[in-house]
């Protein structure tokens, strides 16, 4: 059985530069973990709420981490804690299995350190409308 098999209805990014998996394990995925490595594409799992992985290197102010998005579809005047708590716990949530899966995500998480975001996308850039802290604690901004 797959740690991983759905599909999304929200719009997280895409074109050219995302990895899109709906299956773990599988050549996708392994594909996504040499782009994390390399701080290439970002990839995006295919899962309500869809979460995206992507690592910041090789320009000035990039910090190297693994940054975690869990996407959202509401419009920000449209969130309310609640909401957001309930999508971040349920995209986070979607890692346990993977990790159990494929270990290799844990040892990414463990070498180049999680940065964790709630994350609105509106179709031709993101914006970030919550902070998540290492136990899940969603902040709005």
């Amino acid at each position: 059985m797959s740690a991983l098999s759905c599909n999304s209805w929200a719009m997280p990014p895409s074109g050219d530069h995302v990895v899109r998996v709906s299956e773990i394990p599988g050549s996708r995925w392994d594909l996504a973990l040499d782009q994390l490595a390399d701080a290439g594409a970002m990839t995006v799992l295919d899962c309500e709420p869809p979460v995206g992985l992507q690592r910041d290197d090789g320009w000035p102010g990039a910090d190297r981490h693994i940054h975690l998005s869990i996407f959202t579809s509401l419009e920000p005047g449209s969130l309310t804690a609640q909401i957001a708590t309930n999508d971040v716990t349920t995209g986070v949530g979607h890692f346990a299995g993977v990790i159990d899966a494929d270990p290799r995500l844990a040892a990414l998480f463990e070498e180049y350190g999680v940065v964790r975001a709630y994350v609105y996308n509106y179709g031709h850039g993101a914006v970030k409308v919550a902070d998540v802290s290492d136990d899940g604690t969603v902040t709005l901004l």
